[in-house]
C-alpha cells in the first residue's frame, strides 16, 4: 500500500510527533513544579536548557551512528530512554533528581530522533524532498499541538507525576513500534519514495560530489550556517519554554496559556506543509529566510500582547514559521554538502541549534528574575532570531574545492609567486 520511503515518513511523523511532544510539554509542567517545590524561574528552566544541550551533544554520535548503521536502531533507543526519563521523573522531590532524570535522558533521546530521520529519509525522495520533510516534520507541529495541551488537562485531572508516567508509557510504546517501520537501507539508485525515477531537479539539486564532515567543517558557509541556527533556536526555544508562564502571567488560566503553546504547534502544521510545497518551487534558502524573519517580527508582537486575540495570533504565526523553517534546514544542508555524510554533519549543526535552545530559556529566565518581566528576554530572542535570518541570506554554497576557502585564508602570498 505504501512505499518503503512514505513508510519511512510515517514511522518519522509518530516518533516525532510525541518525542517532540513530549519534551515541550515542559512547559505545562513548569509551573507546577516550579509552585510545589518553591524553585525561581532560572532554575526551572535550566532543566530544559539542559535537555536541549544534551540534544545537541548527542546529535554528533547520533548522526554518525546512523552513517555507520542505519537510522532504525537509534530511533528505537532513543524511544526506550525518553520513556524510561519521563517514568523516572514522576518520583522526583528535588531539582537535582529533576534535572538527572528528565533533563539528561529526554536530551540524549531526542537527539535519537530528528537528525537520523532528517537524514535518512531524503535519500528517498531526490525530487520531492521539501514535501516529505515538510509532511514528517508535522509530526512535531502536531505534537507540540496536542500533546502540551492534554498534558495541561492530565495535570489538573491527576497531578504532574502521573501526567509523567502517562507520557513515558506512550512515548515508548510508539517511538519503539514506529521504529520497526524504518528502512536501515538506503534506496536503490535512482529511485524515489514511489519508485519512480529520477527526474529534473530544481531547487533541490544536490553538489556532485558529497563532503565528509571534517571537509565541510572546514568552509566558511558551515560556521556561518553553525552560528545562523544557534541564533534562531536561543530565540525560538525562550519563546517554547516561557510562553505558557508568560501567559499566566498576563492574567491567562493555565490551560489557557496552554492553548498558546498548542497553537504553535497548529500554526507548524500549516507552515511546513505549505512551506514545503513552496520550497520545492522557489528553493530551501529563501523559504527558510523568509520565515525566520516572520519569527523575529512575531517574537516582538508577543512583547506587547495584552489581550487574547493579538497573543494567539503571534503565537499561531509564530508557529507557522517555525514550521516553514525547520525542514528546509536538512535540506539546505544536503544541497550545499550532499547526502553520503548528511547525518554527521546534521549532528553538528543540530549541537549549535541546541547551544542556542539553551541560552535561550535560561537568559530569560535569568532576565525574569531580575527585572520580575519577560520584555528584554523576549526582546533579546527577538534580534536573536533577525540576526539568524540575516546570516541565512549570506549563505552560499561552498567551493567545490574542499578546504580550499580556509587554506586561501591562510596562504601567503610574495612578489611573482602564485
Amino acid at each position: 500500500m505504501f512505499s518503503p520511503g512514505w513508510l519511512m515518513v510515517i514511522a518519522g511523523f509518530l516518533v516525532l510527533m510525541v518525542s517532540w511532544g513530549s519534551q515541550f510539554s515542559f512547559s505545562v509542567f513548569f509551573a507546577p513544579l516550579a509552585g510545589e517545590f518553591g524553585w525561581d524561574r532560572a532554575s526551572t528552566s535550566g532543566v530544559f536548557s539542559l535537555s536541549i544541550l544534551l540534544f545537541g551533544v548527542g546529535s554528533i554520535f547520533a548522526g554518525r551512528i546512523t552513517d555507520r548503521l542505519g537510522p532504525r536502531y537509534v530511533v528505537g533507543a532513543g524511544g526506550a530512554l525518553m520513556a524510561g526519563g519521563l517514568l523516572l521523573s514522576s518520583g522526583i522531590d528535588s531539582l537535582w533528581q529533576l534535572y538527572l532524570f528528565y533533563g539528561v535522558p529526554t536530551g540524549l533521546a531526542a537527539s535519537a530522533g530528528w537528525g537520523p530521520l532528517a537524514a535518512a529519509v531524503p535519500r528517498w525522495f531526490p525530487a520531492r524532498r521539501g514535501l516529505a520533510m515538510g509532511i514528517m516534520s508535522i509530526g512535531i507541529s502536531v505534537g507540540m499541538m496536542v500533546i502540551p495541551f492534554l498534558s495541561s488537562h492530565l495535570i489538573t485531572l491527576f497531578g504532574w507525576r502521573t501526567s509523567f508516567a502517562l507520557l513515558g508509557l506512550v512515548t515508548g510504546t510508539v517511538i519503539v513500534g514506529a521504529s520497526f517501520l524504518i528502512r536501515n537501507e538506503s534506496p536503490p539508485a535512482g529511485q524515489s519514495g514511489r519508485g519512480e525515477e529520477r527526474t529534473t531537479e530544481s531547487p533541490s539539486s544536490l553538489p556532485p560530489r558529497g563532503w565528509s564532515l571534517t571537509e565541510a567543517l572546514g568552509t566558511r558557509v558551515f560556521w556561518m550556517f553553525f552560528a545562523g541556527y544557534l541564533f534562531w533556536c536561543t530565540g525560538f526555544y525562550m519563546i517554547s519554554v516561557h510562553l505558557a508562564v508568560y501567559g499566566i502571567d498576563l492574567g491567562f488560566s493555565p490551560a489557557g496559556a496552554a492553548l498558546a503553546v498548542s497553537l504553535i504547534g497548529g500554526g507548524s502544521i500549516a507552515g511546513k506543509f505549505l512551506m514545503g510545497l513552496l520550497s520545492d518551487r522557489i528553493g530551501h534558502q529563501r523559504v527558510m529566510v523568509m520565515n525566520l524573519i516572520l519569527q523575529g517580527l512575531c517574537i516582538f508582537g508577543l512583547i506587547f500582547s495584552r489581550g487574547p486575540f493579538p497573543f494567539y495570533l503571534f503565537s499561531a504565526l509564530f508557529g507557522f514559521g517555525y514550521g516553514g523553517t525547520g525542514p528546509q534546514i536538512p535540506l539546505v544542508a544536503a544541497q550545499f554538502f550532499g547526502l553520503p555524510s548528511l547525518g554527521a554533519i546534521l549532528g553538528v549543526l543540530i549541537l549549535s541549534g541546541q547551544i542556542g535552545g539553551a541560552i535561550g530559556p535560561l537568559l530569560a529566565g535569568k532576565i525574569f528574575d531580575l527585572t520580575r518581566s519577560y520584555f528584554f528576554g523576549f526582546l533579546a530572542g527577538g534580534i536573536s532570531v533577525m540576526a539568524g535570518s540575516l546570516l541565512a541570506v549570506l549563505l552560499k554554497a561552498p567551493a567545490p574545492n574542499p578546504g580550499k576557502e580556509i587554506r586561501e585564508s591562510f596562504k601567503i602570498h610574495r612578489p611573482g609567486v602564485e
